[in-house]
Formats: C-alpha cells, sequence, structure tokens
C-alpha cells in the first residue's frame, strides 16, 4: 500500500488544491470558516507546523490516489504503473517550463534594452521559445505512448483531462495568491 501512495509530489499537490476547492465549494462557508478557525487553533496549541505539513500531504496523497484511481477507472495495477511514467513526466514537464520561463524573462530584457536593441539576441530566444514548444509536444506525444501500455483510450482522455483540471485550478490558485500577496503589500508597506 506504501508505494500506491506514492503520488507524485506536484500532482499531488495541484490535486489536492482541486479537490479541496471542489469540496469547499460543496459544503456552507460557515463549515469551512470552522474548519480553517479549528486548524488554526491546533497551531496555537503548539502543534509543529513542519509535521502538520507531512501529516498533510500523506492524507492529500491518499485522498488524490482514491480520487484518480476513481475518476479515471484505474485498478491498483494499472496506478502502480502511473506513479513512475507520472514522475518521470513531471520532472521533464518541470524543466520545460523552467527554460521557457527563464528564455521569456531573458528575451523581455532583450526588449526593453531600447538603448542597443540585439535584434540577434531576440531571434535567438525567439527561436528557443519554438524550439521548447517542439520539445513539450513530443513530451505529450511520447507520454501518450507509455500511458497507452497500461491504459485504455478512454482512461488517458479522462486522466488527460483531469491533469488539465489541475493544472488551471493551481494556476488560478497562484494568481490569486499573487494578487492577494500584492493586495496586501500595498494596504501594510513595509517602513
Amino acid at each position: 500500500m506504501r508505494r500506491l501512495v506514492t503520488v507524485v509530489p506536484a500532482v499531488v499537490i495541484a490535486l489536492a488544491l482541486s479537490a479541496s476547492s471542489a469540496g469547499a465549494q460543496l459544503r456552507p462557508r460557515r463549515q469551512a470558516a470552522l474548519a480553517r478557525a479549528a486548524g488554526q487553533r491546533q497551531q496555537l496549541q503548539g502543534e509543529q507546523p513542519a509535521q502538520n505539513r507531512a501529516q498533510l500531504e500523506q492524507r492529500f496523497q491518499q485522498m488524490l490516489f482514491q480520487m484518480t484511481r476513481r475518476r479515471v477507472g484505474l485498478t491498483d495495477a494499472q496506478m502502480n504503473q502511473l506513479v513512475p511514467v507520472n514522475r518521470r513526466f513531471e520532472q521533464q514537464r518541470r524543466q520545460l517550463q523552467r527554460q521557457e520561463r527563464e528564455t521569456r524573462l531573458s528575451l523581455r530584457d532583450a526588449m526593453r534594452d531600447t538603448a542597443q536593441v540585439d535584434q540577434s539576441r531576440i531571434t535567438g530566444y525567439l527561436d528557443k521559445l519554438v524550439q521548447l514548444q517542439h520539445q513539450r509536444a513530443d513530451l505529450i506525444e511520447q507520454e501518450q505512448r507509455d500511458l497507452a501500455q497500461f491504459m485504455t483510450p478512454l482512461q488517458r482522455a479522462r486522466y488527460t483531462a483531469l491533469q488539465e483540471q489541475v493544472r488551471r485550478r493551481v494556476e488560478q490558485l497562484r494568481r490569486r495568491n499573487g494578487a492577494n500577496a500584492d493586495s496586501s503589500a500595498t494596504r501594510n508597506p513595509t517602513p
């Protein structure tokens, strides 16, 4: 069972955020507020935050394992095959995202340098972005081939839809948290 619970951390967190938001939509706001208050009381009573986080992550992993299994319709054997495939492709996806972010930042800086616009540098960054998009498409294609070894087409479609839903939800939460951080910084400026 321990092996079954080791879902990739990024997917676990993303699915957890998706699942928790779905659950929050189903229960009344009052219950959600009470649950947050209870969690804050526990922290105030001296529980170690790192221990709480580890326990929460473990519970989320178990919940997400079951949710993925149920929504996609996977057996335990299929879940055991999914874990290493997912881990490998998630690592590659993160690397591509990191490279793309760095390239976009470099392109932005090159475009801002109006005193000495270096057209060849800008061309290089644009070419790199196109290359990264090709790599992303190749990665998706390879992932689908690997998943096809143990999933039916319907399961692959469900899994792909679940991944996309989770990614969108994580991005929404990032934007919302970024906006909240910006608004709290303007309300409480540091001296």
